[in-house]
């Protein structure tokens, strides 16, 4: 493993993009909760495994009106978009729950008073799908994947996987359960958990 700099969450983002052949991640309920996760359960693991993670380089999330929400990912989502190392493309809303995907996650308009967010979007109903291009694909293979180790890059490929091939509402009722605080603004908490 090369000694250069730490990773960042946004470099943890690109990674996992990478990961299983680039397959693309479907929706933001997905990428956020993705990240979330990674923050609060894989971060730690790979810490153990010797990767020097500090929780100041990774994405700050709150309670917010879909469970934990993050404007970091969001933000990295955009830059990355911007220069062209992913691609963000609407999809039809076809999975269960995906009508609550982007509602307030995803292309948005930000208003900023006083430190408090307003959030509308136009992209109801749509499923948003994150790949990674290959200019991308080149920055992860030579600038972040020498500074792991294969069994690091295992821990994160399995986890990927999960994320993948869970359905939205699986992962809103496991984050929901484990981490109730970051429920406590939800405005489909009833749904989630089945009340």
């Amino acid at each position: 493993m090369s000694k250069q700099s730490k990773l960042t969450g946004a470099d943890y983002l690109l990674l996992l993009l990478y990961l299983d052949n680039c397959s693309a991640i479907n929706g933001a309920i997905r990428i956020t909760k993705m990240m979330f996760l990674f923050n609060m359960e894989i971060a730690p693991i790979l810490k153990k495994k010797g990767v020097s993670i500090c929780e100041d380089d990774l994405p700050k999330f709150s309670a917010y009106n879909y469970g934990p929400f993050s404007k970091d990912v969001y933000e990295q989502v955009e830059l990355f978009q911007s220069i062209g190392f992913i691609k963000v493309k609407n999809l039809y809303a076809t999975e269960e729950m995906s009508e609550v995907d982007d509602w307030e996650e995803s292309a948005f308009e930000t208003e900023f008073s006083e430190g408090s967010c307003q959030y509308s979007s136009n992209q109801d109903g749509k499923l948003m799908q994150y790949k990674l291009l290959s200019l991308g694909k080149k920055y992860v293979e030579s600038e972040i994947i020498p500074q792991l180790t294969n069994d690091q890059l295992a821990v994160l490929t399995i986890y990927k996987q999960r994320i993948v091939h869970t359905s939205p509402k699986m992962i809103l009722r496991y984050v929901y359960t484990k981490y109730p605080e970051m429920t406590e603004n939800s405005l489909i908490k009833d749904e989630v958990l089945g009340k």
